[in-house]
């Protein structure tokens, strides 16, 4: 008598959520999450949302974005070489050094600033938008600025920081320098955390405090803070909720993606995705987009390799990894600010356009979002062979909403046609699925609908050995 398949006792839930894989450059491989994130349950396990999507609020400007802010609730936004608040011009700035960084000044006449590593500017009603002139104001300095105690600081590509004037960035003198000489590497990137002026370098960066010197410069070395990375991209460096996110270097040329909390740095690119990075990117002709997006209790560090045709995403809250595209390519986003009542508005990179973005919206502006789930390889722990009596979908229904599914058995290299489920059923699910030792799932969403995903459930009966 021929020995018959059992039940067995293996997992009932395929793993739909894991952070970006890859074992080489290739992304076509391994498990990733598309257009989607995930969500940790109080039980531990995980559900997937579709990612927030775009609905246009101004389309009636020309030229690259260069950047967009919000002061006193009136939104600041640069297309091509103008600079416009709520729509209306302000003037013309310089667009040949890509996206501006904007801080704010207080004092008798608080000011916008926004720079761009070639040209700054200061705005106010009464002056209107004007060009930072003063003869002491560093000729060439590097993008980012740190407003602390009244003084705002700008750093030069030597690594000089040059103070300006008490609550004054239009005047400065050359007493007010301190140089991050630690290391004599070239000055990079400036930014703010805290109480705190940090100063990205190419290898290394180094921390300064207001130590209210009397004379020179106020800024003093925070002694010990030294940080054996440095910045591979200006453009990189984000400011989330008092958190530094950016993409790092050192000397030995390793790419890592960096986050600091309250002077503690620590990496959060997996050795994965630095592999990706290493392979894909090249920092010296690489142009970088990165930006922000707090949406329903996550924080989202959106960084853009466009020459890779490429976006990732970070998750601080779930520390994870995703993809983000729209059309099949990177997503072209560029900045991010919010308006008066806290919705999130982002600058499309090339169409003039400023949109909203949330979870309300089920498109990007009538382009249909497509959400990617590939699974890691399932074995339930056992090598002998599968049969997969069905598998159910668990999630929520949506009318109008369709899951397309298909399956590789032989490590991602050739999967199957895909099938359909009706997201709308109460009980979503497919049967005849076949027989495995390994297998992946390709879980694809393109319905114009909202998506959350709680799992995938399985009855497996075990093959004779």
């Amino acid at each position: 008598m021929a020995p018959q398949a059992q039940s067995v006792e293996i997992p009932k839930r395929f793993p739909l959520v894991t952070s970006l894989e890859n074992r080489d450059d290739n992304t076509l491989k391994d498990a990733k999450l598309v257009n989607a994130y995930a969500e940790k349950m109080a039980d531990g396990s995980y559900q997937v949302y579709k990612r927030a999507g775009l609905s246009s609020i101004v389309t009636d400007k020309t030229g690259n974005g260069y950047g967009t802010y919000n002061w006193l609730n009136n939104i600041y936004a640069i297309f091509g070489s103008t600079l416009y608040k709520d729509g209306t011009s302000l003037g013309t700035v310089d667009a040949t050094g890509g996206v501006y960084k904007f801080v704010t000044t207080r004092g008798a006449t608080p000011r916008l600033v926004l720079g761009n590593g070639v040209k700054a500017y200061t705005y106010e009603a009464a002056g209107g938008l004007l060009q930072i002139t003063d003869a002491q104001f560093p000729a060439t300095f590097v993008k980012g600025w740190a407003y602390l105690d009244a003084t705002l600081y700008v750093m030069d590509s030597n690594g000089n920081i040059w103070g300006s004037d008490l609550n004054d960035p239009t005047s400065w003198t050359s007493l007010n320098k301190i140089v991050a000489q630690i290391e004599p590497d070239a000055g990079v990137a400036l930014a703010k955390q805290l109480v705190y002026v940090i100063a990205f370098k190419q290898w290394t960066t180094e921390v300064f405090y207001d130590a209210a010197n009397s004379t020179g410069s106020p800024l003093g070395t925070v002694q010990g803070a030294k940080i054996n990375y440095g910045c591979a991209s200006v453009d990189s460096v984000q400011e989330i909720d008092g958190v530094l996110l950016w993409v790092s270097t050192n000397r030995t040329g390793t790419v890592q993606v960096m986050l600091m909390d309250n002077l503690k740095p620590q990496i959060i690119s997996t050795k994965p995705l630095e592999r990706l990075l290493e392979k894909s990117v090249n920092f010296s002709t690489e142009t970088v987009f990165s930006w922000q997006l707090n949406d329903d209790g996550h924080r989202f560090y959106v960084l853009t390799f466009k020459t890779a045709d490429l976006t990732i995403v970070y998750d601080i809250a779930e520390k994870m990894w995703y993809e983000w595209d729209t059309a099949g390519v990177y997503f072209p986003i560029v900045s991010s600010t919010y308006d008066a009542t806290l919705n999130h508005i982002v600058q499309g990179e090339t169409d003039g356009n400023l949109y909203y973005m949330g979870r309300e919206y089920t498109t990007d502006t009538n382009v249909t979002i497509t959400v990617d789930i590939v699974t890691p390889n399932f074995d339930g722990g056992v090598r002998r062979r599968k049969i997969l009596n069905f598998l159910e979908i668990i999630g929520d229904q949506v009318n109008g909403s369709l899951l397309k599914i298909r399956k590789s058995d032989d490590d991602y290299q050739t999967w199957s046609n895909f099938r359909t489920v009706d997201l709308s059923k109460k009980r979503p699910f497919l049967t005849n699925c076949g027989s495995f030792y390994r297998r992946v799932y390709n879980f694809r969403h393109e319905s114009n609908t909202r998506m959350r995903l709680q799992a995938a459930e399985m009855q497996i009966d075990l093959g004779v050995l």
